[in-house]
């Protein structure tokens, strides 16, 4: 058993009563149904630390185990119902959610091509007002967008760094958190020294030095480094051959998996470059979180999770604080208190799978069983 943070000694056993763990131990409760794990190995359930939902896209992480997402921008004319659903104990067939709604940033500039028309900040935006009226909204912690120049085949308009200290500040009056979406190293830097809480990227332009190492621990930032979107889909081939997978991949997501990106054969080891970093910031201490930014770039969620996590493996994690960066870190990072761990009075929100991730982090890919509230998840695909 990996109760989120280590592997709890001996063989013990869990009792969910009404959706929650009462009991850990050598437990032989009578007259409640009884799960054998052996040769198996019991998980939180999962959480994506960077995702964008759309309609079918909970059902999909959840028949994954990925039983929590953090959405880093999103229509917030879903947060109501959210909100409701993430309180309840009831069955569900979605993962839970949590989301920044409508991110911070300015006209014309990332993202492009959003499905609903959202407000935006001008030169004269009161940005104190802007932040007031996101929460007001539903957001549960503020995202923006600090990346100016970007991509550079059409330079895109960006917040400036005062309007970026202004709206750090502004969610930092209203306790909530701050996170940043920005690639590059320079500009990351400056983001964290201007006090966000997070950067829900890795920088992949250029490996960082021990001065930028200093400035980020000191800061006490956590890191979302979402290496799958600079795996230029390497890892939805890997997905799609593993039958561990396929077999439970709803039509959606194999279609995104089968997206190839653009042919670019100039194009920089960004993979090599951004794992560079997480093995820099892992060493030094900095909280790593895994997240997909999936749709993004053959990714999907739920199920590209997984090739996160090996790549986090690869980026110097032990498979150990992978599976921490997918369930208690975020839970602490993102005061999601009634989850990613495995202990008496959280959610039952539970992942069985054959063999010990703990050792080879491909076995979180064989799930035997998910437990959603207490509730076994049906993982029938459906689109």
């Amino acid at each position: 058993m990996f109760d989120g943070r280590r592997v709890l000694p001996g063989r013990p056993s869990v009792l969910v009563t009404d959706g929650r763990i009462v009991a850990i131990g050598n437990l032989e409760p009578e007259g409640v149904p009884v799960h054998d794990g052996r040769g198996r190995t019991l998980l939180p359930g999962l959480i994506d630390s960077h995702v964008h939902t759309f309609e079918g896209s909970r059902a999909d992480a959840l028949r994954f185990g990925v039983t929590t997402e953090l959405e880093m921008f999103g229509d917030p004319a879903k947060l109501a119902d959210a909100r409701r659903r993430r309180k309840s104990l009831q069955q569900t067939r979605e993962s839970d959610l949590w989301s920044a709604g409508n991110g911070v940033t300015v006209p014309g500039g990332h993202p492009l091509g959003t499905d609903w028309e959202f407000p935006r900040v001008q030169p004269d935006t009161d940005l104190d007002a802007y932040v007031r009226d996101r929460i007001a909204e539903g957001s549960d912690f503020i995202k923006l967008v600090y990346e100016p120049g970007n991509p550079p085949d059409r330079p895109l308009p960006s917040l400036t760094a005062e309007q970026v200290r202004a709206t750090i500040a502004a969610t930092h009056r209203r306790r909530r958190l701050a996170v940043a979406h920005v690639e590059k190293l320079r500009l990351w830097v400056d983001t964290v020294r201007f006090g966000a809480d997070g950067i829900v990227h890795a920088p992949y332009d250029a490996v960082a030095g021990d001065a930028d190492v200093v400035v980020l621990k000191r800061s006490g930032a956590l890191v979302v480094p979402t290496l799958s979107v600079v795996d230029w889909g390497a890892g939805a081939k890997s997905l799609l051959a593993d039958p561990r997978v396929t077999d439970w991949l709803s039509g959606t997501q194999t279609y995104l998996l089968d997206q190839e990106p653009p042919d670019r054969p100039d194009r920089p080891d960004f993979l090599g470059i951004a794992s560079a970093n997480v093995r820099r910031f892992h060493a030094a201490g900095v909280p790593i979180l895994a997240g997909t930014d999936a749709p993004v770039r053959a990714n999907v969620s739920g199920a590209s999770l997984f090739t996160e996590l090996e790549h986090l493996v690869r980026a110097g994690l032990s498979p150990s604080e992978a599976l921490t960066a997918a369930t208690a870190a975020p839970a602490e990072a993102f005061r999601l208190l009634d989850r990613g761990r495995v202990a008496v009075g959280r959610r039952a929100d539970l992942v069985l799978v054959d063999g010990d991730p703990t050792h080879d982090i491909t076995a979180v890919r064989a799930i035997r069983t998910i437990w959603k509230n207490g509730h076994a998840v049906d993982r029938t695909p459906t689109d």
